[in-house]
């Protein structure tokens, strides 16, 4: 994971700029860049991820099951692979693509901070006085 600052700034005029606008409130933001959260962003390349839960599959079976071409499921593929969150084995002419455990631990990793955090902070309250209002 990389922290890369988000700058704001509205666009020039040709409609773009060398950083996204965030928001004219927030002037410096710094933001966690996870690919692997980038990748499930798209429903499609999502539906493509969960499929695979299931066990390794080639590229043809994988696009009976979704409403995009082949050549659509390997470019989400490609993307997945590339974010960490599938592997790719070689079988012959074939290629056999599965979920990588180990990408899929770092996304479990980064929200289970969040959880920690919370079930923390949800034991200070439980074990705080209430106070009189």
């Amino acid at each position: 994971m990389a922290t890369i600052p988000i700058l704001a700034r509205s666009a020039g005029p040709g409609g773009s700029c060398a950083t996204p606008l965030v928001s004219g409130n927030l002037p410096n933001v710094l933001v966690t860049r996870m690919p692997a959260l980038e990748a499930l962003a798209d429903p499609t390349r999502r539906s493509v991820f969960e499929l695979l839960g299931d066990g390794p599959r080639c590229v043809v079976d994988i696009a009976r099951d979704v409403p995009v071409s082949r050549p659509a499921v390997s470019q989400h593929l490609k993307v997945l692979k590339e974010a960490g969150l599938v592997h790719v084995r070689n079988e012959g002419t074939r290629r056999t693509y599965g979920i990588d455990p180990s990408g899929v631990a770092a996304v479990r990793d980064y929200f289970d901070r969040f959880w920690t955090d919370a079930l923390a902070a949800y034991a200070r309250a439980a074990g705080a006085p209430e106070e009189d209002s």
